[in-house]
């Protein structure tokens, strides 16, 4: 029973140099059951920075741990102190497996004291004495040929269909694109994550376990839940969280450039799959790599409204006004399901993100969210906001989706879509709002806000009439009635729902 213990001393001057250290070990043929213990010296929690350490942990297969090309066999950051793998099963975050050869036990350098940091890791490798003729490891599958993508995954009829106009050829989907099951920090099963995303009234939702993707272990026992199970990773960098969604395998999370960053999305987009940069707030963790990667959304908003989202919000509206089109989107980032005995702060869908989409499908879902057919309300049963433009002319029009008719004469767009215009063009913008009845709703664009009107009733409808002067975009916010000035205290600013924009162009 070969132990293989590794112990040493960090710095900050180590973790300038890299986020990452690989302690090699070498699986001979026939294990059984490789253990990985670790601890480490002035342990803090990992949402916490009063000067402790916090040192995550990983592991690597034979294949190597090159970035883009690495043999990921699982991460459970710093949630776990120990963790095992074996051939036909592992701890949750990890993929079983033995193949035979040299791997690495992965120590993400996360949070360092001033003083250091001690660790001390402890690799047990287990022998079975009946493998005598072991396995070639060129026959050992390689985790990701153990579970096939959840394809055949049956979505449930909508409950909701809304729309302002004649929108026949879509319909308003309603999820939650960020939580996160027993694979990384979460106290839930996805079993359990499924019933209560169902019970809420929830269309999709999308899994995105911190920097592994070991619960697709568990997606084929879901298969026939009645709810739309999008794939996702969140790529949980030192410098920011990102989350993509509709990934075939594993994506590489560990980068601290903007290289590094075009490469992970790179892939995830060579996989069909969408990036996202997640909760850019203080405590968020905020975002602080570089923007100038090809990415997709950004979550303003996370959790309730009141947990500082009005700085994802302005962070976000700072890319608009540079003029970024990148759509904006909500996630809950639950971690544990409240039960009677112990609630929980929030429950699935807070925030609700609404897609629309012609089928509740991944490939549609996500298209909507790329093309920012997308609004965000406060849960499931919060209002519902939807948000058009109607013009009479010949002016050119770019859409993604031909969602909106040509009638009468009059050219038609909603949020996501994208309008080139002469300028001195008058442009109706049409608001509805349904269940919000005493808040505000308010038209945003690059010059800040150009309207602001009280919601009279529970189907509420709005025309604003702009005439665009430069390019740029509107969208709209339905606020409850602030306690203060605004543009003094930016922090009172309290959404109950947003919309994406609608984008102008000059001719």
């Amino acid at each position: 029973m070969p132990t293989h213990v590794f112990e040493g001393d960090l710095t900050l001057a180590d973790k300038k140099a890299s986020d990452y250290v690989y302690l090699p070990f070498p699986v001979p043929p026939g294990a059984s059951r490789l253990t990985v213990r670790y601890d480490y010296s002035n342990r803090m929690p990992a949402d916490e920075n009063w000067g402790g350490n916090v040192l995550d942990i990983g592991l690597f297969g034979p294949g190597g741990i090159a970035p883009g090309q690495a043999d990921f066999r699982g991460w459970s950051g710093s949630f776990r102190s120990s963790f095992f793998v074996a051939p036909d099963q592992a701890t949750p975050g990890y993929f079983p497996g033995l193949p035979p050869g040299q791997w690495h036990v992965a120590l993400g350098l996360y949070k360092l004291a001033r003083n250091g940091c001690h660790y001390r890791v402890e690799v047990e490798v287990v022998l079975s004495p009946q493998s005598s003729a072991p396995r070639p490891s060129s026959l050992v599958p390689h985790p990701s040929s153990l579970v096939p993508h959840p394809s055949s995954l049956v979505p449930r009829p909508p409950d909701l269909e809304l729309g302002t106009g004649n929108w026949e050829l879509g319909r308003w989907y309603r999820g939650d694109l960020h939580c996160h099951t027993q694979h990384s920090d979460g106290e839930n099963t996805l079993a359990e994550l499924i019933a209560s995303a169902k019970a809420r009234g929830l269309d999709f939702l999308a899994i995105t376990d911190h920097n592994t993707t070991s619960y697709f272990l568990d997606l084929p026992g879901v298969a026939d839940a009645g709810l739309l199970l999008i794939p996702g990773e969140e790529l949980t960098t030192y410098y920011g969280h990102a989350n993509v969604w509709g990934l075939r395998q594993w994506v590489d999370f560990r980068g601290r450039s903007s290289a590094d960053l075009a490469r992970a999305a790179a892939e995830a987009h060579r996989q069909g799959a969408l990036i996202s940069i997640n909760h850019p707030k203080q405590e968020g963790p905020e975002w602080e790599l570089p923007t100038d990667f090809d990415f997709d959304a950004v979550e303003v908003w996370q959790s309730h409204w009141w947990v500082s989202n009005y700085q994802s919000l302005a962070w976000w509206d700072r890319l608009l006004r540079a003029g970024r089109r990148v759509s904006a989107v909500g996630g809950s980032d639950l971690h544990r399901l409240g039960t009677p005995e112990r609630p929980a702060p929030y429950e699935l869908g807070t925030p609700c993100t609404w897609v629309l989409a012609p089928t509740l499908s991944e490939a549609a879902i996500l298209d909507g969210i790329r093309a920012g057919h997308v609004f965000l309300s406060r849960d499931p049963d919060g209002p519902q906001i939807t948000f058009s433009a109607r013009y009479a002319g010949g002016q050119a029009m770019k859409r993604h989706h031909a969602l909106l008719p040509e009638t009468a004469g009059m050219m038609a767009l909603q949020m996501g879509d994208v309008l080139q215009v002469s300028p001195g063009t008058r442009l109706t913008l049409q608001a509805r709002v349904q269940g919000a009845r005493g808040d505000l709703v308010r038209l945003v664009s690059a010059q800040g806000v150009l309207a602001l009107v009280e919601i009279t009733a529970d189907d509420f409808a709005h025309e604003f009439v702009v005439t665009p002067a430069a390019a740029g975009y509107y969208r709209l916010e339905v606020i409850q009635p602030p306690e203060a000035d605004l543009d003094k205290e930016p922090s009172v600013l309290m959404v109950d729902a947003l919309t994406n924009p609608i984008y102008v162009r000059l001719a």
